[in-house]
């Protein structure tokens, strides 16, 4: 009876874990003159590795386990050995590839006789961290519960009961309790059950199914210094808002301009005529304008687009004004070759819009690729992913 409530235990704590209720996402409208753009903002922000490497984990335990199958008499413990290899995909779910074994031990078909099984198992695990998702990523919290479901295979090499090598395809739920002791290493608790056809000790008959319990306790190596960064698509959503409504305010500024009345022009006394130069065009080099790239991308997106128009109109109402488009990358993502790399993509698909869709010519933009060595933005790293105009007379 005993052996049944440690299954029943494992099969509440897993049903309990898998419910979840995720929070719904909020809309904010954008409005840029006459065109709405509605945008999805997260409840919460999303997380990202840095690195393909992080997040990587090595665990080595032991413990106790037990056979449920045809036994006389009480259940027999032995010593379980367990090595998982491991990988957080995000903060809330991971994989891993566990590989159990050990001698089994029953009294059949008496009290007096004992059968010793060895056997090994490899289970592919589905991991989720239930703390986590219920109280929030903290890179540093002490205690995680982890429950997790997997599926294997199971080969007992020494089997007398049955007087050959058996196989089984076990499924197992279990529940891990991990105790962060410093940034590379944790100590942890992990119980685990699973499920098997009758055959896997050779003795079908009795118990419909047969089971191996077992109790681990060990230490995870962690792999990567930095584990996962948030990523606020709603901060980002504000920068482009601050943005637009000081496009909108140079806009508005420059119809007043336009609108204003000539005074009388005052009459001619002097019959002579006189010729005087045009007035040598200026051309602005801090036109105010930027057009922002997501994360690793080098895509405008719709919501950019009408800062490209911006430059494209404005060098079509001054001829005599050429422009330089420069690049930029984050230098907290990624090395410096490959943001360099980035930012001149980001530049290139800048003049392409402005060459083939607006109809520039080439010979008045200039294309700079800065890379991550400088950033403009240095107080916040988010706002490096960009693209900067700056105007120059032409040289005639």
């Amino acid at each position: 009876m005993k052996t049944k409530h440690v299954l029943y235990s494992f099969a509440l704590a897993a049903i309990a874990s898998f419910a979840f209720v995720e929070t719904g996402s909020a809309q904010v409208t954008v409005v840029e003159e006459e065109v709405t753009v509605t945008e999805l903002i997260p409840g919460k922000p999303y997380y990202y590795a840095p690195k393909v490497g992080n997040n990587w984990y090595l665990s080595l335990g032991a413990g106790a386990q037990t056979f449920l199958t045809e036994h006389k008499g009480d259940p027999s413990y032995t010593l379980a050995m367990s090595l998982a290899l491991g990988k957080w995909l995000n903060p809330y779910v991971g994989i891993r590839l566990n590989a159990m074994g050990g001698s089994l031990h029953t009294h059949w078909p008496t009290k007096e006789i004992m059968n010793h099984t060895r056997y090994a198992a490899v289970y592919g695990d589905l991991m989720w961290d239930l703390t986590s998702t219920l109280g929030g990523y903290n890179e540093k919290r002490v205690v995680s519960i982890i429950p997790f479901a997997g599926i294997g295979g199971a080969f007992a090499f020494k089997n007398p009961e049955a007087g050959h090598r058996t196989y089984a395809f076990p499924v197992s739920i279990g529940m891990k309790l991990n105790f962060r002791l410093f940034h590379y290493l944790d100590f942890f608790l992990e119980g685990r059950a699973n499920a098997m056809g009758d055959h896997f000790n050779g003795v079908v008959e009795g118990k419909q199914v047969e089971s191996i319990a077992s109790l681990i306790g060990g230490f995870t190596v962690k792999f990567g210094k930095t584990r996962f960064k948030a990523y606020d698509p709603y901060a980002d959503r504000m920068i482009i808002n601050d943005l637009n409504g000081k496009v909108n305010n140079l806009r508005s500024a420059l119809e007043t301009c336009e609108a204003r009345e000539c005074p009388p022009c005052p009459e001619v006394t002097v019959t002579e005529v006189v010729t005087v130069p045009e007035p040598v065009q200026t051309c602005n080099p801090d036109l105010s304008i930027v057009v922002r790239f997501k994360i690793n991308s080098a895509v405008v997106s719709q919501e950019e687009m009408v800062n490209v128009y911006n430059i494209a109109d404005w060098m079509k109402r001054n001829p005599n004004c050429n422009v330089t488009v420069a690049g930029y990358a984050d230098k907290e993502t990624g090395t410096p070759a490959y943001n360099m790399q980035l930012s001149k993509k980001r530049a290139d698909a800048v003049v392409n819009i402005l060459t083939k869709k607006y109809g520039i010519n080439a010979n008045r933009i200039k294309m700079v690729a800065n890379g991550s060595d400088t950033q403009p933005y240095p107080k916040n790293n988010n706002w490096n992913r960009i693209v900067i105009f700056s105007g120059s007379a032409s040289q005639k």
